[in-house]
């Protein structure tokens, strides 16, 4: 209890660096792989980590594009702490995504630094999280007229996003300076893991485009998540990630079987479905060897949007090295 003030004090400092804190919008289905884009603070464990994501979205003979992400995560503990699991620690993040549309149509990007502070708030591996994120975009979409899309096509998606942050289709590359931050309680021990966590991202609003005309609102986000055993080899979690924003809100929830190898805990498949909200069901697939974990997605449009009326490919992979 004598280290409380100077965890208070940490966390206060890093309050006040708010300002120059960054964030950014990614589009892909692996929610819960990408949670530390959507929350800075949701570095739930001690574990450095790499992580990898490409995701196809094709409408034949309309237009198609892809989107990449890169990511590292490195937490720092004191060494000096006798209570490993229990210990305060820092973590950092940086990462880059991109988004690319054939015919050189849209070329999106950002890249990401993120810090946060995990407080332990007892000694059963629950903890209070505060971090936040740096972020620098650039946008160009379009040839200089606008585009024949219907209204809201590829609502949830990083197309519609990319027209959105740049009304005119200018043509014209644009970057600009976002801020996010986060708050989260989490708990990690090896029979259960849970987290619950808030954020918010672009609160200075942002101009996006080259007449200063357009301006990028904030966003609001509640992510979720719990994994418990229903046996000594299987395991079931849920997650959640909500996000409102003017115009662009996204809503994912989804649920995962995970079936360990004989007595391994390390090797294991996993089948599971999630469902965006309005728009598409996806069914996903994986397996984990040692510390390599490899995910893949499956969507089934469901929209309602007009996009719905085009036949939609989406597809994503994900891949997550442990070290």
């Amino acid at each position: 209890m004598q280290k409380m003030p100077t965890h208070f004090s940490i966390l206060s400092v890093l309050l006040l660096t708010a300002s120059c804190a960054k964030g950014q919008e990614p589009h892909y289905a692996g929610v819960q792989s990408m949670n530390i884009w959507y929350n800075p603070s949701l570095k739930i464990d001690k574990i450095v980590r790499a992580h990898i994501a490409f995701r196809s979205v094709k409408y034949p003979n309309i237009i198609s594009y892809s989107s990449k992400a890169l990511s590292f995560e490195v937490p720092l503990v004191n060494k000096k702490e006798t209570d490993y699991e229990n210990s305060y620690f820092f973590s950092f993040a940086l990462g880059i995504c991109a988004d690319n549309a054939s015919s050189n149509y849209m070329n999106a990007s950002t890249a990401m630094l993120s810090l946060s502070y995990a407080l332990p708030l007892s000694n059963g591996g629950t903890y209070l999280a505060l971090g936040f994120q740096c972020n620098y975009s650039f946008n160009r979409v379009g040839n200089g007229y606008i585009s024949s899309f219907p209204d809201q096509f590829d609502k949830t998606g990083a197309l519609y996003s990319a027209r959105t942050k740049d009304p005119l289709e200018s043509g014209y590359n644009r970057g600009y300076f976002t801020p996010g931050a986060g708050v989260s309680v989490f708990h990690h021990e090896e029979q259960k893991q849970w987290y619950i966590g808030a954020s918010v991202r672009n609160f200075t609003r942002p101009y996006t485009e080259w007449t200063y005309s357009v301006r990028l609102p904030s966003n609001f986000g509640i992510q979720a998540g719990y994994t418990f055993p229903i046996s000594n080899s299987t395991e079931i979690s849920g997650y959640g990630n909500f996000t409102w924003q003017t115009n662009m809100n996204e809503h994912v929830i989804g649920a995962r079987y995970v079936r360990h190898f004989g007595d391994s805990t390390n090797n294991a498949f996993s089948l599971g479905v999630g469902y965006r909200f309005g728009n598409a069901l996806v069914p996903q697939a994986g397996i984990q060897i040692g510390r390599s974990k490899l995910l893949y997605y499956y969507e089934l449009a469901v929209s309602k949007f007009p996009s719905a009326n085009y036949h939609r490919k989406t597809s994503e992979i994900s891949f997550t090295q442990e070290f």
